[in-house]
């Protein structure tokens, strides 16, 4: 019977999920009160559970199925202050269901749900009409456990050896099967252990004088029940299959090494630390360092401790010797006190993660970090020691890298947890870490899309910006850690979609890949490959290759479908969109070449037709000239209308740090001068200390942008002669300096950019696919324009050649995209591989082989569960993908390169393993 609350009867409580110390003040207020305490760690028959938190732990599913009162722990305290028990109603769990939690409504109304049915129905418990079969096993302390449970719920337990033949239900473990009756074994319900809780918490209570779960159910009835079980263990097994290797990896791995991050971690004697704050009070911290790394033991570094190195080696010194030890100690602490540890461990890392002297937390730090290795600015609060910046940045990409090193590992852990869980009791909820409190503010994970995700993803832009600008190892290694940091951020956020069961994935692609398509739709067809080959993260770089080939269709005004990326949309839609892509290409290829005239942007026209008669070579501004290039005249009348919010949100990476202000439209003095042509400003400008010449306005534009937009000369002269590290290929939309001069006429302005450029800056195209010579109508002016960097090549070689370069680019950037985006989605979902081989392998189940093999049965379970849905619908396209085959063999007529080639031979190669296996 369930517990009914009447002032006359003696409360009998117990406690749940509560730590020693909050344990102990509730017992402080219990003793005040007439009520008797049940202090076990098993559940006993007690009238009312006060339980910390919503769980599946065995106290709390008791307390469920026997209809007692589970309340709050503010049931006690204000009960003792009103020196009375109050009335329960308004402290059970279940009373107010909260909208922003992990828990499901259905959950957190289970408590209140099983307590009121139970009350009205006089029912002595939720199983009091099953007859159940258990495997047990001696000493088996979870089958312990499972049985309390069932007896609470006043379930009957029947032996295994001498079952009766009514066994409604018998529980299976990891492929144990406990009957020995054959009989009992064709007409039992066979579930797995979690069912209880899955019972009790998400199914929907129904009549229990009425419902019989037994063989005496009716038939449609039982299959209902039957097929819910079913469809849990089956999306299971899909997570399992998804994430095979992991799987297989676990299965083989000893069966607790999830749970052990290292052994124990013993507390550091005092002397010990006396020792080393003793050694870095005294400011010998190369002393300290060494002795800490030298240790025998380990000990877990305090924050404080961790902290002073780190400021000597980010502030005062760059000794390599010293720093590998530093690190070697931060990647020792990494391994044996991890972030998932503990939640005191993930507040370690946030606190060790920050500037060691302004202390404004993990985010800003990784930008101060990213302004170094990037830009080469200084660190806050950092020395200045001339010579050695090269050392310093070498410093900061490290600790950049054991970021990225403890987030991916936070991720690996996580789907760890996700693939073992799927076979436990717990409840699924994300634990925090440190990737989450980095880039979800509030820890609100429904979002993918944050602020701070926003900015990672321009960082990762720009970072591919400052390769086009300066190709080195370094910043290589920045740009690759930047695109890992933000494939890992992805991944988290698909597993823990997984892991609270939201269908979430679209966000990927609608939001995030969107955003960076967009962000680099200016980058050329070669630039736009690499950086889509770079994404380490699956998930991530199918997203940006189908966002960027979605962009380019909608260019060529190719129609495609509307719906989510999907192995249908891929074969059925984009497919017939290469091969049109293909064909326009092919047309191109057979018209008659003609001489390059383009259409002038208007503001320009004016202009040129000044300079293509007798006065080609003047180089003064036209009265008659615009002020501004068209797109620039768009981008900075934005750029006054939001000059505030430019301000205020411009991203901290690229403002430059300046000795200069800024105007309503971010143009610092060095701006000014190119405009007005102040020659001597300049100079004066470019020798003071801090100049940077590669400073940019609100809108994007350098001064030496400027410079070229208004026929300034002389002060483009001077910027190439006394600035070696001007950014050449800075642009706006594609537009180059280069093209700002050429667009606006000032013909030696381009001459002696392509004498400091060379012959890539022609090669430059702007959001318009436009050439800097395209901006001329005269040949003559062209040609001569191409002799400064190819004296022997005529303008139309040099056009044809650059027609047939930019056609072959763009067919294998197509045909990259979509092989990326056809591998990728075939990968993320295993579908090369059949799901009998994950049951078989590393998923045992006694009941869905058999529905495996049921088109039926799939079909209908497809339509109860996003995953299990979506999952064999793409199953359904994979099968038929043999008749796509010589679809995609026609297209390599259009694109003879090796990617199509080796992608036909991937997936023959897929199917016929497919075929394989089933």
């Amino acid at each position: 019977m369930a517990c009914a609350a009447s002032g006359s009867q003696k409360r009998i409580i117990q406690l749940t999920g509560f730590k020693k110390q909050e344990k102990k003040e509730l017992l402080e207020w219990l003793c005040k009160m007439d009520c008797v305490f049940l202090d076990k760690k098993t559940y006993r028959n007690c009238t009312h559970l006060i339980a910390k938190k919503l769980c599946k732990s065995e106290k709390f599913l008791a307390a469920c199925a026997a209809g007692k009162w589970i309340l709050t722990k503010e049931y006690i305290i204000n009960s003792v202050e009103s020196g009375r028990w109050l009335d329960e109603t308004t402290y059970e769990w279940g009373y107010e269901i909260e909208k922003d939690t992990h828990y499901s409504p259905q959950m957190q109304s289970a408590p209140k749900r099983w307590r009121q049915e139970l009350t009205r129905s006089s029912a002595p418990g939720a199983f009091h009409r099953w007859k159940v079969v258990l495997p047990v096993k001696e000493g088996d302390k979870r089958m312990a456990s499972i049985v309390r449970v069932l007896q609470a719920g006043k379930a009957t337990i029947c032996s295994s050896q001498k079952a009766e033949c009514d066994i409604t239900h018998i529980f299976i473990k990891n492929n144990v099967f406990p009957m020995k009756n054959k009989r009992c074994l064709s007409e039992a319900q066979y579930y797995p252990l979690q069912y209880l809780g899955d019972y009790l918490f998400e199914s929907t209570i129904e009549n229990t004088k009425d419902v019989q779960m037994n063989c005496s159910l009716p038939a449609e009835e039982t299959v209902q029940i039957m097929s819910n079980v079913q469809l849990a263990e089956l999306k299971n097994v899909i997570i399992k299959h998804m994430y095979f290797a992991v799987a297989a990896m676990q299965k083989f791995a000893p069966e607790d090494k999830l749970d052990i991050c290292i052994p124990k971690v013993k507390k550091a004697h005092e002397s010990v630390w006396r020792l080393l704050e003793g050694l870095v009070e005294e400011c010998l911290f190369s002393d300290a360092i060494t002795e800490l790394a030298a240790g025998q033991k380990y000990f877990t570094p305090p924050v404080q401790l961790l902290h002073s190195l780190l400021e000597y080696a980010l502030l005062r010194n760059t000794d390599a010797v010293l720093f590998a030890k530093l690190q070697n100690i931060l990647h020792i602490v990494l391994q044996c006190d991890p972030p998932w540890k503990s939640p005191s461990m993930v507040k370690y890392y946030l606190d060790l993660l920050q500037c060691p002297t302004c202390k404004k937390g993990t985010w800003s730090f990784l930008g101060m970090l990213l302004r170094s290795c990037l830009y080469c600015k200084p660190i806050c609060h950092a020395y200045p020691v001339s010579g050695r910046e090269d050392e310093q940045r070498i410093v900061h990409k490290a600790l950049l890298k054991f970021f990225f090193d403890l987030v991916k590992a936070e991720v690996e852990f996580l789907t760890k947890s996700l693939v073992k869980g799927t076979s436990s009791q717990h409840q699924p909820v994300v634990p925090q870490t440190v990737l989450l409190q980095t880039f979800w503010l509030e820890s609100d994970t429904s979002v993918l899309f944050t602020k701070h995700i926003n900015i990672l993803a321009d960082w990762v832009i720009l970072s591919q910006r400052e390769l086009k600008r300066k190709n080195d190892a370094f910043q290589c290694e920045i740009a690759g850690l930047l695109n890992a940091i933000l494939g890992t951020v992805v991944e988290y956020w698909i597993v823990s979609s997984l892991l609270m069961d939201r269908n979430t994935f679209h966000q990927v692609g609608d939001d995030l890949a969107q955003y960076i398509a967009i962000s680099c739709a200016d980058f050329s067809a070669c630039e736009l490959q690499r950086f889509v080959c770079s994404i380490p993260s699956p998930w991530l770089q199918m997203c940006v290759a189908e966002a960027v080939f979605k962009n380019l269709c909608l260019q060529k005004k190719i129609t495609i479908s509307t719906e989510p990326l999907s192995l249908q949309k891929i074969v059925c839609s984009y497919l017939p969109a290469l091969r049109e892509l293909g064909v326009c290409k092919t047309k191109k290829q057979k018209a008659k070449v003609m001489t390059v005239v383009q259409q002038l942007c208007p503001g320009s026209q004016r202009a040129l037709q000044m300079l293509n008669g007798k006065k080609q070579n003047q180089v003064q501004v036209l009265p008659d000239l615009p002020k501004y290039h068209p797109l620039r005249r768009k981008l900075r009348a934005k750029a006054e209308v939001e000059g505030s919010y430019s301000k205020e949100n411009f991203c901290p990476l690229a403002e430059e740090v300046h000795v200069y202000r800024r105007n309503t439209k971010g143009e610092t003095d060095l701006h000014k001068a190119c405009i007005s042509n102040n020659v001597e400003r300049l100079i004066q400008l470019l020798s003071s200390p801090g100049a940077d010449i590669n400073v940019k306005d609100f809108a994007g534009w350098t001064p030496l942008h400027e410079a070229c937009n208004h026929g300034s000369t002389v002060c483009v002269r001077e910027i190439l002669q006394r600035c070696p590290e001007v950014d050449l290929f800075s642009q706006v939309d594609g537009v180059t300096p280069l093209h700002d001069a050429l667009s606006n006429g000032h013909v030696e302005i381009g001459k002696l950019l392509l004498q400091h450029g060379g012959p890539a800056l022609l090669q430059q195209r702007d959001s318009k696919k436009k050439l800097p010579l395209d901006y001329l109508e005269s040949v003559s002016l062209q040609q001569e324009l191409l002799n400064v960097v190819h004296p022997e090549e005529a303008m139309e070689s040099f056009s044809e050649r650059t027609r047939r370069e930019f056609n072959s680019q763009q067919t294998e950037l197509w045909s990259v995209l979509f092989t990326k985006m056809l591998l990728n989605f075939c990968s993320v979902y295993n579908l090369a591989s059949p799901l009998t081989l994950t049951l078989r392998e590393v998923a045992p189940s006694v009941t869905l082989p058999a529905m495996a093999s049921d088109t039926c049965k799939m079909k209908n379970a497809s339509c109860a569960d996003w995953l299990v849905g979506r999952y064999f619908r793409e199953v359904e396209t994979f099968q038929k993908l043999p008749q796509f085959l010589q679809e995609m063999s026609a297209n390599v007529a259009f694109f003879p390169g090796e990617e199509m080639k080796a992608l036909l031979t991937t997936l023959e190669t897929m199917v016929e393993a497919y075929q394989l296996f089933t």
